[in-house]
């Protein structure tokens, strides 16, 4: 008998076989490949992942007696780690090659923001994400300049990869059904961060500015820098909002701000 789903996981298992198909076709595994899935569930995704024949799939699943199931189902086909996601070293698991390690799941709403940093955090390390996410944060992922969904995450996550919104998964196709729509999308992780020379205050400022997404620039910096570093800046209009600025216009200003200053922010 199949465990239950449980809430506290956030957990809503994909039951249409033709979205679990086209998902792990986004991601274009070939037979060099590291694949690292994240929370693997019933395994909806796994089987088909191992029809690919990857060099190594390790999958990540919290939920203990999941992780049981799919012990008992796949075998040593899947290097299964019975840990979360978030405390896994991942570096352990990588090919030398970048371009050989990709990851995959179906995120739980819950904690998609933080799963979504840790990725950012080894991009250097990786080729490639493919991620079922909430509809309405893939959106915000994927949103361009001058657009209500536009923010941290956009900004963010576009300084890092190349951004695809891919398609969309309604609420009908998951047991349980949750409350919201999904979609998935793909990001192509770049070599380096380029044009920033402080990843911490480029992070920073596009997390202040948005916090106070309404004020224009000259107020929301003004609340972390000097009146007269603010009024001296040149990058970029003051007069502006956050959500007026590019991936690149933040990178400028983050920049232009080390130079003029160098409080701890």
């Amino acid at each position: 008998m199949m465990s239950r789903p449980l809430k506290r996981f956030g957990q809503n298992f994909l039951t249409n076989p033709h979205f679990q198909l086209k998902i792990v076709e986004a991601l274009e595994i070939t037979p060099q490949n590291v694949i690292i899935e994240i929370g693997p569930g019933r395994g909806a995704l796994s089987e088909h992942i191992l029809t690919k024949n990857p060099a190594k799939f390790i999958a990540v699943e919290v939920d203990r007696n999941l992780a049981g199931e799919l012990k008992v189902r796949f075998g040593s086909k899947i290097e299964l780690l019975n840990d979360d996601f978030l405390e896994t070293n991942l570096e352990q698991w990588f090919d030398a090659n970048r371009n050989e390690n990709k990851i995959i799941g179906n995120i739980p709403y819950n904690i998609t923001s933080p799963i979504l940093f840790k990725l950012l955090d080894y991009y250097t390390r990786l080729n490639c994400a493919v991620l079922m996410v909430q509809k309405e944060v893939a959106r915000r992922i994927a949103a361009s300049t001058n657009t209500k969904d536009y923010g941290i995450l956009s900004v963010i996550t576009q300084a890092y990869a190349r951004v695809e919104y891919l398609f969309e998964v309604g609420r009908g196709n998951f047991y349980p059904a949750p409350n919201v729509d999904s979609a998935v999308i793909r990001l192509q992780f770049y070599e380096r961060l380029e044009g920033v020379e402080d990843e911490r205050l480029f992070r920073k400022i596009v997390r202040h500015t948005f916090n106070y997404r309404r004020k224009m620039l000259r107020n929301s910096l003004g609340r972390i820098l000097d009146k007269t570093v603010v009024y001296s800046l040149e990058s970029v209009a003051l007069n502006q909002r956050p959500e007026n600025l590019s991936v690149q216009q933040f990178k400028t200003l983050a920049n232009e701000i080390r130079s003029k200053t160098k409080a701890v922010l």
